[in-house]
């Protein structure tokens, strides 16, 4: 353990968290590999004092201890984060010390360390000047003590170092050469290795960014397609209010005018009989704008919750006809009711009932004096299928393209109603909010029939006893 936290804190001597990943593997060989050199020479230290041959003098003693100092200085450069000086220190400063070491010894083996440092040279400085400095002269003196022979040493003497010292020295060099391409090695597996998991979470990274992108696309064209419906939502609102508001006008003025001349004394207790009937149908008229234009406001704002029930459309249809069969009258209009008993549909009953006094009301206003109208419905597999058809003034197929594209305009019935084609869109809206079909058949001329088809109630949907909710107080 204590060998452990002691390799530890040589290893990341000098470490500072601002360096690159590069640059920190690079810190923790130099430490390895200048510890070990420290170790080597501590030992060469100790056996040239202690062990060595007696023809050793001071100065083998002084090379080694030198080199121990510089060792020391080195790490102490790399503590004070100075790296280059540390760096440039242990090339120009150890491998002379060897040389120094080698000459005054001669022991052979030692010049091998020299190519280690040549070696070292290409993995510690980068610049193409610095490395050829390194190489070269950690070369010249590789040359020269490989051909010069010093000329005070007693060659008789020297046969008297042992072969095994010679082999040690060779081993611990290639040893520190096989260690050093080891933790270059290692470091570079690591560098690598953080580079791939790096790699890998900047492509995770970069795929979350293509999704969050892709959503924010699809939230920007949602935006837009929005922003779109709801300029031309409000399009359709300024032409609708400017269609309503002229409609209403009229209606009000004309009134207006009858009451003013009541007012004034102008008519006759027979001229006022005889204008009744045209007041009473300007105010059906505003009344029918007022309630379409509701219902229409209240849809376009959501406020229309849909609440489905079972309902009774031979009761709805029943108390709808009653609503019409003065008007009916009043142009000769027959109006049949062939809704058969007990049919019923799972819909929302303020809605249907919108829906079909709409279309009730749009067969009587462009029915001609004399005409038909007939309510009717069929099963369609597991639906039901309420028509209102009649033999009036039919739509032609551009006016139902334009009704139905929210182009509204003002057409008068046959008997000088007004229209706006509102009621048969709030009619396609309430009959697709309770998840029924809205269909028209007409031409201009034949006559027009709308049908809507519309859910049955489920068999399961209730417990017991079904009762219809009341549709009328």
């Amino acid at each position: 353990m204590l060998l452990q936290r002691l390799s530890s804190r040589i290893k990341y001597i000098g470490f500072k968290q601002h360096l690159s990943d590069y640059e920190k593997k690079r810190i923790i060989v130099f430490n390895k590999l200048n510890f070990t050199g420290f170790c080597l020479a501590v030992t060469r230290l100790i056996y040239t004092a202690f062990f060595a041959p007696q023809f050793y003098t001071w100065w083998v003693v002084t090379s080694n201890l030198a080199l121990c100092i510089a060792f020391a200085g080195i790490a102490g450069l790399i503590y004070r984060c100075r790296y280059s000086a540390a760096t440039i220190t242990s090339f120009a400063l150890v491998p002379p010390l060897l040389g120094f070491s080698n000459l005054v010894t001669l022991d052979s083996g030692t010049e091998m360390y020299l190519i280690f440092y040549m070696m070292l040279s290409f993995f510690f400085l980068h610049q193409l000047k610095n490395m050829s400095i390194a190489f070269g002269w950690c070369l010249l003196i590789f040359l020269f003590l490989r051909y010069k022979f010093p000329s005070h040493a007693d060659l008789a003497n020297a046969t008297i170092i042992i072969f095994c010292y010679s082999t040690l020295n060779y081993v611990c060099s290639f040893a520190m050469i096989f260690y050093t391409m080891y933790l270059i090695k290692f470091q570079v597996w690591g560098y690598e290795k953080s580079i791939q998991e790096k790699k890998q979470m900047l492509m995770a990274t970069n795929a979350s960014i293509i999704a969050k992108s892709l959503q924010i696309q699809e939230q920007a064209d949602l935006l837009r397609a929005k922003n779109t419906e709801l300029t031309e939502l409000n399009n359709v609102k300024i032409k609708l209010f400017s269609i309503i508001s002229h409609d209403l006008r009229t209606s009000v003025y004309a009134v207006k005018n009858i009451l003013d001349a009541l007012t004034k004394g102008n008519f006759s207790k027979e001229d006022m009989l005889l204008n009744l009937p045209g007041v009473t149908a300007e105010v059906d008229s505003c009344v029918e704008l007022m309630d379409n234009l509701l219902s229409w406001a209240r849809n376009q704002l959501n406020e229309s919750k849909v609440s489905l029930e079972k309902l009774d459309l031979t009761r709805i249809t029943e108390n709808t006809c009653k609503l019409f069969i003065k008007k009916a009258a009043e142009k000769d209009i027959q109006l049949i009711n062939n809704v058969e008993r007990y049919a019923s549909a799972y819909a929302d009953a303020d809605m249907i009932k919108t829906v079909l006094r709409n279309l009730v009301a749009n067969a009587v206003k462009f029915t001609h004096y004399g005409g038909r109208i007939e309510i009717f419905t069929e099963r369609v597999n597991d639906r039901i299928k309420l028509t209102v058809n009649d033999n009036g003034v039919g739509i032609s197929e551009y006016a139902l393209q334009q009704i139905f594209s929210n182009q509204y305009y003002t057409t008068l019935g046959t008997g000088k109603e007004m229209g706006t084609g509102l009621g048969l869109m709030i009619c396609r809206d309430f009959v697709k909010s309770n998840n029924g079909d809205f269909d028209v058949l007409s031409k201009k001329g034949e006559g027009a029939s709308f049908s809507i088809t519309l859910p049955h109630y489920p068999k399961k949907a209730g417990i017991g006893e079904i009762k219809f909710s009341p549709l009328f107080g």
